[in-house]
């Protein structure tokens, strides 16, 4: 298995330029933004790595309860994700987004490697329903505003939509997001929807992804605010895919489930659902491929892979393995 050693790809140096930048240079961030490279169109296949769990509280990682928390590792291990060509773009909150642009910069300036060319890159809206708390379902816009994200040259607007029969405070959160499709509207920018539906639990809530459910919850979020025109929702597996996506005319990306663990069985997991129906359009990489025990370059790659060319998980691994760019191996001379 190919190991990843985060301190080797991401120097402490380079990581620790990070916070000088945010305090005395911040300048670079809005110039990076301004000028970075975006792509030409949105792919109709889109991979996208989804990178802004910390800023709802979601910290643990397969029982370790502040295993997503090491922002240093985390930082290393999305870069490594997006030096990918075959990766779209990712979904960050302000803070991540910041980073990831401060790094490209300084990777630009030390090696002449621009991993942000060419991709998609989604500032996230809300994240104020954070984790456990007792407003929880109130999911406010606590992150990026719409105005922000057209201001820093980004391709799209990510919220967050849990509609929660039991809950009074989910009506909130769904005029909150109603409101952003409107906003979004204003300056022609696709809106990724992650959508779902949940349920009172005594100790917290829980997913529900039952058919019928999914299909109540895919018809409301299609309908939310004043357009369904360049509207992708983001929508967890069940059973029933292509009942599910057929409640919809916009475009679905995936959300797996994220309980395997060796790289083939993950890889197969991720692409289970390509062809459920015509406007399955892609999927979203988690933390199961971020911080997966093997390296996350080829765990993502493979995946992308598939979903582009429409190959096996087995050839898309052994390709990935075998490209042997200086990208990919000198993982060192990057960062």
């Amino acid at each position: 298995m190919l190991k990843f050693n985060y301190e080797d790809f991401l120097s402490r140096k380079t990581y620790d330029q990070i916070n000088y930048i945010k305090t005395f240079e911040h300048s670079i961030i809005e110039s990076e933004s301004k000028n970075r490279i975006k792509p030409k169109k949105i792919n109709d296949k889109l991979v996208f790595a989804a990178a802004d769990h910390n800023a709802r509280m979601i910290n643990e990682y397969k029982g370790n309860k502040i295993g997503l928390s090491n922002r240093h590792e985390y930082l290393s291990r999305l870069t490594r994700m997006l030096l990918s060509d075959e990766i779209d773009g990712v979904e960050a909150a302000p803070d991540v987004i910041e980073d990831l642009l401060i790094l490209n910069y300084l990777s630009k300036k030390n090696s002449n490697i621009d991993f942000l060319n060419n991709k998609l890159i989604i500032g996230t809206v809300n994240r104020g329903g954070l984790k456990n708390t007792v407003w929880e379902m109130d999911d406010m816009c606590t992150c990026f505003t719409v105005d922000r994200i057209a201001k820093l040259n980004l391709d799209g607007v990510k919220f967050m939509l849990r509609i929660n029969p039991d809950d009074e405070l989910s009506k909130n959160t769904v005029r909150y997001c109603a409101e952003t499709v409107n906003q979004a509207e204003k300056y022609d920018l696709p809106v990724f929807i992650e959508t779902l539906f949940v349920r009172n639990k005594d100790n917290g809530y829980v997913m529900s992804v039952d058919t019928e459910n999914l299909v109540k919850a895919v018809g409301v979020v299609s309908a939310l605010g004043c357009t369904s025109s360049q509207k992708w929702l983001e929508v967890p597996i069940n059973e029933e895919y292509g009942v599910v996506t057929n409640a919809t005319t916009c475009s679905i990306l995936v959300v797996p489930d994220e309980v395997k663990d060796e790289p083939i069985e993950v890889i197969e997991e991720y692409i289970a659902q390509i062809g459920a129906n015509s406007n399955v359009r892609g999927i979203l990489l988690g933390r199961n491929i971020m911080f997966n025990e093997t390296d996350p370059f080829y765990m993502a790659h493979s995946i992308a892979k598939v979903w582009h060319y429409s190959i096996s998980a087995e050839e898309a691994y052994k390709e990935s393995l075998n490209e042997k760019t200086s990208i990919i191996y000198k993982i060192k001379e990057i960062l």
